[in-house]
Order: structure tokens, then sequence, then C-alpha cells
């Protein structure tokens, strides 16, 4: 099984999302992740390519991005970061 590794800062955006719904879903969508780690999106903002390197890997979560990164030798999975799609260019 996928391990999951998630960043200090990735911990307290998510702790600043007041919508129990988005929550949710956000939860719903890193257990996709976990099950399917290559799933996410390559088309990457430079901003956050820039901050992070290129293997960063993006889901959706409207009205989020959920940045991370697959480690495929090591099985895990680093979520590095929850950012506002708006902030995010």
């Amino acid at each position: 099984m996928t391990k999951m590794v998630y960043s200090p800062r990735f911990a307290r955006e998510l702790s600043r999302v007041t919508s129990a719904r988005v929550e949710q879903k956000i939860y719903d969508t890193l257990d996709v992740i976990e099950a399917v780690p290559s799933i996410g999106s390559r088309n990457i903002p430079r901003m956050i390519q820039v901050e992070f390197g290129e293997g960063v890997l993006k889901m959706v979560v409207d009205p989020f991005d959920i940045f991370y990164e697959y480690f495929d030798a090591l099985d895990t999975v680093y979520v590095y970061t929850l950012v506002f799609q708006r902030q995010a260019r």
C-alpha cells in the first residue's frame, strides 16, 4: 500500500478549510491519490514547479488544487500543499 506523507504546510492549509463538504472532498481525493498515485495532472503552474520541482502532480478539489509528488521507488506520496486555484498561476 502506498505510504502518504503530509507536509506541515499542507496540514496548516487543510486546517483553514471551513466547509465540511469541501474538507470531505479533499479527504476523498487523497484516498484516490493513495490508490492511484500517478493519476494527477502534470499541467502545473510555473510558480509551483519552481517551488517544488518538475515531478509535482496536481489534483483538483474545487476551489483548491492539491500538489503532491509520487516517489515510485519508495511507493510514497508526499503531499506538498493545498492552494486556492486562483492563487496557483
